[in-house]
């Protein structure tokens, strides 16, 4: 009879996160997907590996200055993103266009993003850590419980109908999702970019503008600039995730070591 130890190391394996052919990123935010995620992307990039960018809120509370409404902030950050976006060679854009801050709840964002889950049928699905222990944003939170969710919701059409997701003339249900929580302070998954990388995801970052005029923005850039280098220990420039394969999404606590 094999171990423990040797079923975990057997069924959980983490590939390397640049080897996956779908992967989605998902951003509470326009600009969270390239704070957490722009060095992997740059490298996706190099690999000419089709990216898919989702973005949950529509950035309308992105400011405090009253001239600028919430619909005149949603067109500029939508612009933003796809600048951002294109600077990385991401032709796949989707903008489910939640209230940012505001009241939505899961069950609203399921309908919205199961559909989009169908759609492109990802492999891995990249999203922020709800459960990183000082995450206090209410839409970082819920997008991380939301992708959680997903992944055993969406393989089973009877399920998703119970979540009032409209399937009609869906014929393939992801299977097996490997899921990549970014934002986090339990990683257990490396990768190791370029300073090329690194540079890349600071000039994607640049791109949304209205964000980027803030007093705290060289000091958040040179955090993670410092943070990339410290997670290199010496041998270069890395990101860290928290990733669980399909078999560690459900009952096998153990697997998150692996």
């Amino acid at each position: 009879m094999p171990t423990l130890d040797e079923i975990i190391k057997a069924y959980g394996q983490i590939p390397e996160l640049d080897t996956f052919s779908r992967p989605m990123f998902i951003g509470p935010h326009p600009d969270d997907i390239e704070f957490g995620c722009g060095g992997l992307i740059s490298r996706l990039k190099e690999l000419n590996t089709k990216v898919t960018y989702v973005i949950m809120t529509d950035g309308g509370a992105g400011t405090n200055d009253p001239s600028i409404t919430p619909e005149m902030m949603k067109e500029i950050r939508h612009k933003e993103s796809i600048n951002a976006a294109n600077f990385m060679n991401v032709e796949n854009v989707e903008f489910l266009d939640l209230e940012d801050g505001g009241n939505w709840s899961k069950k609203d964002a399921i309908k919205k993003l199961a559909p989009v889950i169908l759609k492109y049928n990802p492999d891995i699905i990249f999203a922020p850590d709800s459960r990183l222990k000082t995450e206090c944003h209410s839409d970082h939170i819920k997008t991380g419980e939301v992708v959680r969710r997903l992944t055993q919701i969406v393989p089973h059409p009877e399920s998703l109908r119970r979540h009032d997701v409209n399937i009609e003339g869906v014929t393939e249900f992801p299977q097996a999702i490997t899921l990549a929580f970014y934002f986090t302070d339990e990683p257990n998954k490396k990768i190791m970019i370029s300073e090329n990388n690194l540079n890349e995801k600071i000039q994607s970052l640049l791109l949304h503008e209205s964000q980027m005029q803030d007093p705290s923005t060289e000091l958040l850039l040179n955090y993670f600039k410092l943070k990339a280098l410290k997670l290199g220990e010496g041998k270069g420039l890395a990101e860290d995730y928290q990733v669980l394969v399909p078999l560690t999404q459900h009952v096998y606590a153990e697997g998150i070591n692996y």
